[in-house]
């Protein structure tokens, strides 16, 4: 890529400021806002769909397990800007009051994002719970386990590799969420170590530069390399998943 090749790969992936008027064109805030958004989705998703999808399959009675699951299908389809203005009405004033600053910021981005993602994390979680025999539940209990020993002790560990899948899913689709993320992250190409400041990520980045930044300037293939990197990220994901898949 040109930009690559006329400022140099350093300045271009390791670089921290982004300010292509200058001809700066650092992606290291765009890349540091994804990693961390990610990774706080994926805690508040992992740790509510997984729990979600054990009380659901092992837990609800019967008659509401099917609601339930079809509930989580619902939410599963819900348009990502429904979930953004929901994050701007209700997580962004939340954080303000609780953690300070703007309110925008990375650990609104996180937690907007991670309840975005945990019903696809909790319904795919689901279908590996359910997956498991209940033969070997039923055997478990007759042995003198407590239900909860058979759940933690049996039932999560034989469901780990489906829920492993789960979360790859779930973290490819993290990578990938803009609007969202757009609309609560108050768009500030600065990597900082504050959470609760203003951010930016590779797919937010893509989404505002796009429109002021014409392709084939420098600034427009700063914004290719964005969307390289998406890939890369997305390659990587779905190696993990296949070789979760795999029987072997």
């Amino acid at each position: 890529m040109a930009v690559l090749s006329r400022y140099g790969l350093e300045p271009v992936l390791l670089g921290r400021v982004f300010e292509p008027a200058r001809g700066r064109f650092g992606l290291i805030p765009f890349i540091w806002g994804s990693v961390v958004v990610g990774l706080m989705a994926l805690v508040v998703a992992v740790l509510f769909g997984v729990s979600l999808a054990l009380a659901v399959g092992r837990r609800v009675p019967e008659r509401l397990r099917g609601a339930l699951g079809r509930g989580l299908s619902i939410f599963v389809a819900l348009p990502s800007v429904i979930l953004g203005w929901w994050g701007l009405e209700t997580v962004v004033p939340l954080v303000r009051q609780v953690f300070g600053g703007p309110g925008f910021s990375l650990l609104a981005a996180g937690l907007t994002l991670g309840v975005m993602i945990t019903p696809t994390l909790a319904a795919l979680s689901l279908a590996a719970v359910e997956g498991v025999p209940r033969l070997l539940e039923e055997a478990s209990d007759a042995l003198g386990a407590h239900p909860d020993q058979t759940l933690l002790g049996l039932t999560l560990p034989a469901a780990l590799p489906g829920i492993a899948r789960a979360v790859v899913l779930a973290a490819s689709r993290a990578l990938a969420e803009t609007m969202a993320v757009q609309m609560v992250i108050g768009s500030q190409p600065v990597a900082r170590l504050a959470l609760n400041l203003p951010g930016s990520t590779l797919t937010t980045g893509i989404l505002v530069n796009m429109a002021v930044w014409p392709p084939g300037s420098p600034a427009g293939q700063s914004l290719t390399v964005m969307a390289a990197l998406l890939l890369v990220g997305a390659w990587w994901l779905s190696r993990q998943l296949t070789d979760r898949s795999d029987p072997a």
